[in-house]
């Protein structure tokens, strides 16, 4: 069989090949078979017979699952050489975090005024942090943490605006017409 008249079965015909590389043969395969003859569909098919001739990449061996990856090394490593310190560090976070929380919570439970309506906005988010302490307080702290540190971030953001250079858009606009 050619693979030119017959893509799609010459690469079914082909000695069995790993998933993934049978699935890419198979896709090419149905584009050539779809063009109509001529030098699209042998570019096609050409390419098609290279990658079908082509060696496996060999993939890189997997680690064991006993042994420990760099990271969880550099960890442990960390962890031995901080002793009782970090851990004091850690503890403090969390009470300090959960303080945090506690305040914004409170922040949000205060009374909404009623004329506000349904649907508006303050009204909206209260209620849904309200729902989400209910239902996944650690998910609730840690998004709260990321809107500290991207609220800590904005004035840094407002400088950078600030700082770049402006180019008058006139002259730009007057350029492009000629």
């Amino acid at each position: 069989m050619d693979a030119l008249d017959d893509p799609v079965g010459w690469v079914a015909a082909q000695a069995g090949t790993d998933p993934v590389r049978r699935r890419v043969l198979d896709a090419l395969a149905r584009r050539a078979s779809a063009q109509p003859p001529g030098a699209l569909r042998d570019q096609l098919v050409a390419r098609l017979v290279q990658r079908a001739k082509a060696e496996p990449v060999a993939l890189p061996a997997r680690r064991s699952a006993q042994a420990p990856s760099p990271l969880t090394e550099l960890v442990a490593a960390l962890q031995a050489d901080a002793g009782p310190e970090l851990r004091n560090v850690q503890a403090h976070r969390r009470t300090w975090s959960a303080l945090r929380l506690t305040r914004r919570m409170a922040e949000v439970a205060a009374p909404v005024p009623e004329h506000l309506g349904p649907l508006n906005s303050q009204v909206l988010v209260a209620r849904a942090l309200q729902q989400l302490q209910d239902l996944a307080p650690d998910y609730l702290q840690r998004l709260l943490t990321q809107l500290d540190a991207l609220a800590a971030l904005a004035p840094l953001h407002a400088a950078v605006e600030v700082d770049k250079p402006t180019r008058p858009a006139a002259k730009k606009s007057a350029a492009r017409k000629r």
